[in-house]
């Protein structure tokens, strides 16, 4: 066996040292509202990122907002709770795919749901072009060494700021 095939934490098993793992760190999770052209109209506070999505948005938008009224929402998995809790529509949220189990072994999305979620992600795919060219400035989508969350807060939203006139310079030209 080549030592290059060794995944075993350690160096080349010849030279006896170790090699040190990658310093984890956690990511900035801001909450986003863009729509379909692409513009972004909210951008949430910044957290660490093993805060979850959902817990997220509930802190940010009380319930009886009535975010229905303001936007026609697309959201990912990541926010289950969402058709519930602020009475969205169902097709808000793509199809989840069912739980293997001992009697339904072979357990998938049916062909109705899978076409669902394809049309889903068809419409969602414009708010993540938004949050990618929100990170076309390199400091955002960099690892941030800083600890200030205010300064991540003022970042993001500078991107976002940019993001938005370059739109709006986009439209002006065309």
């Amino acid at each position: 066996m080549p030592p290059s095939a060794r995944s075993t934490g350690r160096g080349p098993w010849w030279t006896g040292r170790r090699t040190t793992p990658a310093k984890k760190r956690l990511p900035r999770k801001n909450t986003l509202l863009a729509d379909p052209t692409r513009y972004i109209h909210y951008l949430g506070p910044t957290t660490c990122g093993s805060t979850h999505d959902y817990h997220l948005l509930k802190n940010e938008f009380d319930a009886n907002l009535g975010l229905r009224d303001l936007f026609a929402l697309l959201a990912d998995l990541g926010y289950l709770g969402l058709v519930t809790d602020y009475d969205l529509l169902p097709q808000s949220l793509p199809q989840r795919k069912p739980r293997r189990r001992k009697k339904r072994p072979d357990a998938a999305l049916t062909a109705a749901q899978r076409t669902e979620n394809a049309a889903h992600a068809r419409r969602r795919v414009k708010v993540e072009h938004a949050i990618s060219g929100a990170k076309r400035l390199g400091c955002v989508a960099q690892t941030g060494r800083n600890k200030s969350a205010s300064f991540n807060d003022r970042l993001l939203a500078l991107a976002c700021g940019i993001w938005n006139w370059h739109l709006k310079k986009q439209r002006e030209f065309i």
